[in-house]
Order: C-alpha cells, then structure tokens, then sequence
C-alpha cells in the first residue's frame, strides 16, 4: 500500500455515503482493562493537545477502490460484519477524572450500520477538504467508537475510506481490514455467508502486556538491550540524532512527509539474495545500508535506532486488529571494514537482539531507566514490514490501496522501509526546514546507492 498524507490523496469526484455504526440507544458498558503503554501515552497526549490547539493527526486511515458503482446493501454487510467481528471498533478508552484512561465497550449485537447519504462533490479539492474534516471530527469523538467509514460513488469505480484513531489500528490491521471487507463485500453481493470464524480481540492482550510490564523491575534482565542503548547516547541524548543536518534543535515542528522509491520489485529479490548470502536478511541489510551511510556523513561507526516490532508474537494473535507494536532499540557497531557485506552479518544480530525484546514496552523501558520517567512523545524510528504476503497484497495496486494520514509535527526523521511484490521503498517523515529538505534526500540517495550496489552484485 502506498502510505500518503491527505494532502497528497487525490479522490476523483462523486456522491458521497457514509456508514454509521450506533447501538441504538444501548449505554457503553464499562471495562477494566487497561489501555496498553501505547494506547495510553498516545491517547493521553492527543487529549492534551485538542486541549491546547495544537496541530496534530492522531488517527490513520485506509482507501481502496472498488470497481463500478459500490452496492449500497452489501457494503452496509460488509462494514456491519466487520465491526461485530473485531472488538476494536467497539471498545474505546477516554480520559477519566483521575487523569488516566477509562475503558468502554459494546457487544457484537447490540452494533448496527447503517448508509448515510451525504451528497455529491464536483471537484477532488472539495471532496477531500470535506473528507479530511469529518475524519478529525469523528476520530476524535467520546461516547463511542471513533470510526469513520464511507465510499464515495462513481460509475466506474468508487473509492472505499476509512479511519480511526490510531490507538485502536495499525498497519497489519489496516492489511486484514482491507481484505476482509472487500471479502465480506463479495459474499454480500453473492448472497452468501463470509464464512469467517469468530476473531480474538484486543483487550486481553492488553491485559496480558499489562500484567507482564508490572513484573518488570529495573536490574531485569530484559531491559538489558535498553539499558545499554540509552547509555550509548553521547552528551546525555536518549535517542540517536539524524546523520544530517535538520535545522530543528529537535524541537517539535511541522513535518512534510513523502514517498522515496528505493528498489523495484526484482532488484529487492536481488539485495535479499545478497544478503542472505552475507548472514542477514532484509531488513538486515536495510540497517547496515543506513549505518554504513551514516559513518560516511559523520564517522559514526555506532548505529543506534528505535524500530518498530510487531507484538503479535504466535499465530492466534494474527487475525487481531489493533494497535499491537512496540518499538525496541537496535544497536550495533559497524566492523573495521566498513563494507555492505561486513555489516550484514552485524546488523542481522542486533536486529534479532532488538526482536527479542518485543514484549518489553518502550514506556515502561523509560520508566524504570530514565529519571522522571518516560518522554512525553514516541520518538523518531526507522520500521520495516514484509508487505509482500499480507492478505490481499497482490490486489494492492490494482485497487489503488492507500494508507491515509494528516499533518503532525516531527522533532527528528522517522522512516518506513515497505517491500511489496512490486517495489520497495521508503516513506519519510521529517520537519520541514530547509536544512533537512536539503540534507535527507543526499543521504537517503547514498543508502540507496550502497543497496542498489548488492543488488547488482547479488
């Protein structure tokens, strides 16, 4: 999926419908389980920032197309099917009086959907002005879950949308929602059961993360990886700096955020030949690439970097939607010959390390660490996913899959390495200066050159 801001989102016009989930007048009934570190941090923050009027974006969303004019009926199905299956779309938590979180929820059948007739829109500026506007609306509700859902209408193909609060989703869920919907979405309209079995939710999870991070003290064992990676920060810095030049001073200030193509789809095959053959695997040597580049900018033969990780840790937990990551620090020191191949092997290690400490929640990390405990935002971070056997992946071109997000602020860099069957490439998120739009690109294109260069070696 291509992972673009709304302002570079280009709808094609059409008539507008929204879907509608309520429970028909049935109250929330309350739970006790609490909101992951995550959830909490990310929740608690945003609440801050609609207090104060500050900018941000903190929902995510998902676009797709259908082809020919979308059957009203069997979307309706599809959605309603959807938001009965998976409790994350209908638990929430709000802040309480005590300044934490509280958490609500509503049974499968007591959730309905129904289409709403918004109107039509002549021109894509309008259309995603409006869209954008209803997303920070109902993404930022209390009282019910924040979901947003709608198709906007066309003869020959309409385009499908979504978007929630991003405490709620993430990339894999994003993943199985599209494919789910779109097979509810032909079953409906084949007059036929979707067949899917009951999924697992969310909260107990939570619960689980929760009980687990309680039992952690400060001498575990499992905070080694962090201990040693916050001590490795020079001048007292927590987190690693961005090799370049951003203009910044880490203060938090607008971002700018765009796609940066690395491989196609047969070079990518080739540099993970390469790397395989060197020790390491892909995202192995998608770190070594950075680390290597890093050196020739500053002469840093440490690399240090948060990434994310996946908490969906055995195949139960798979077909769960959620915000189920975490980030986990990655450290390790390039060898004494600074070659691609050399570094492979090194970089694989301290990615396996960094891995094995996907339980271990980066906001209890921070507050058994760090004096005062914890940092008020989720720091820059370099991910890398495996798109290329996500449900439906083959499909994501042909329906113009998208992932959807808004304007925010950015202290630092953050990347997203995405391989897909067709292509990898980054998305960066970084302020916009003038000194990082004139220093990121030079590094990202010598990362690419080293990358390139084992493809072509492989």
């Amino acid at each position: 999926m291509r992972m673009i801001q709304m302002s570079g989102w280009q709808p094609g016009p059409g008539e507008v419908v929204e879907f509608e989930a309520s429970a028909g007048g049935r109250a929330p009934v309350p739970h006790d389980v609490p909101a992951s570190s995550f959830q909490r941090a990310h929740l608690l923050l945003a609440a801050a920032h609609r207090a104060a009027g500050c900018r941000q974006s903190p929902w995510v969303g998902l676009a797709f197309d259908l082809p020919g004019r979308a059957d009203l009926g069997a979307l309706t199905t599809a959605w309603q099917g959807l938001v009965r299956r998976h409790e994350a779309y209908r638990t929430w938590y709000e802040p309480s009086g005590s300044g934490d979180l509280a958490g609500f929820g509503l049974p499968p059948e007591a959730v309905t959907v129904r289409p709403v007739h918004v109107g039509a829109f002549t021109s894509t500026d309008a259309l995603r002005s409006h869209l954008h506007r209803r997303i920070d609306e109902q993404t930022a509700v209390t009282g019910r879950p924040g979901l947003l859902a709608g198709v906007v209408q066309r003869d020959t193909a309409s385009t499908v949308y979504c978007a929630i609060d991003h405490a709620y989703t993430d990339g894999h869920s994003l993943a199985l929602l599209f494919d789910e919907l779109r097979t509810r979405y032909h079953a409906a309209l084949a007059g036929v059961p979707a067949g899917l079995p009951p999924a697992p939710g969310h909260l107990a999870h939570n619960r689980r993360e929760h009980a687990r991070s309680a039992a952690l003290t400060a001498d575990a064992p499992e905070l080694a990886a962090w201990a040693e990676f916050l001590a490795a920060g020079e001048g007292g810095r927590r987190f690693p700096g961005f090799p370049v030049e951003l203009g910044n001073a880490g203060a938090l200030v607008p971002a700018v955020q765009f796609e940066y193509p690395v491989l196609t789809g047969g070079q990518a095959r080739a540099f993970r030949a390469y790397c395989a053959r060197h020790g390491g695997g892909f995202a192995a040597g998608t770190f070594a690439a950075l680390a290597l580049a890093q050196r020739e900018f500053t002469g840093d033969d440490l690399y240090r970097v948060l990434t994310a990780v996946s908490t969906r840790d055995r195949p139960g937990l798979l077909p769960v939607h959620g915000w189920l990551v975490n980030l986990v620090p990655l450290m390790f020191r390039l060898p004494a010959r600074p070659t691609l191949a050399a570094a492979v092997p090194v970089a694989q290690q301290g990615f396996q390390r960094a891995r094995a400490g996907y339980d271990v929640p980066l906001h209890r990390a921070f507050e058994l660490l760090l004096d005062g405990g914890g940092v008020p935002e989720i720091p820059p971070m370099a991910s890398y996913v495996d798109g290329r056997a996500a449900p439906g992946a083959g499909d994501y071109l042909r329906a113009g899959a998208s992932v959807l997000c808004g304007p925010d602020n950015a202290g630092g860099v953050s990347l997203w390495l995405n391989w897909f069957p067709d292509r990898a490439e980054l998305v960066v998120r970084m302020p916009d200066t003038p000194e990082a739009a004139a220093g990121v690109p030079k590094y990202l294109d010598r990362v690419r050159e080293i990358m390139l260069a084992a493809a072509a070696a492989a």
